[in-house]
């Protein structure tokens, strides 16, 4: 918390590995961010983080089901479309998967960029209990 330009943004973007600090470093469970490859980077955000952005960042082109699905897919991960929709469900989400997100409201379009930031953590569990 605080004013406008003060770096809170900066932090946040320095402990995730999306910028880079230019002192100092920053250590992920013991892990040095700044020594690791922009590819390593890449890959520890993808199975160890999740971000909600102020804008949510859904992509367009995809409907909010596809939204929730893409961080498996990019990961190589099976998608199973019924726990994908028992994870909107569990939002109030559930007759809102085929739909655009120009077409949810702003509220539906942040629960759909919560979904997407932990599916990969509460897709496999929801696919054991099935």
């Amino acid at each position: 918390m605080g004013p406008s330009g003060s770096g809170k943004s900066t932090l946040l973007q320095c402990a995730a590995g999306l910028d880079r600090v230019d002192t100092g470093q920053v250590l992920l469970d013991g892990a040095p961010l700044h020594r690791l490859s922009e590819g390593a980077l890449t890959k520890l955000r993808r199975e160890h983080m999740g971000f909600i952005f102020q804008s949510f960042n859904l992509i367009p082109a995809l409907t909010a089901r596809q939204g929730v699905e893409l961080p498996l897919r990019l990961a190589g991960r099976e998608i199973d479309t019924a726990a994908i929709d028992r994870v909107l469900a569990d939002v109030g989400l559930a007759e809102r998967g085929g739909h655009w997100p120009a077409e949810l409201s702003g509220g539906q379009q942040q629960r759909v960029a919560r979904r997407r930031t932990i599916s990969r953590r509460v897709l496999p569990s929801l696919l054991r209990r099935s």
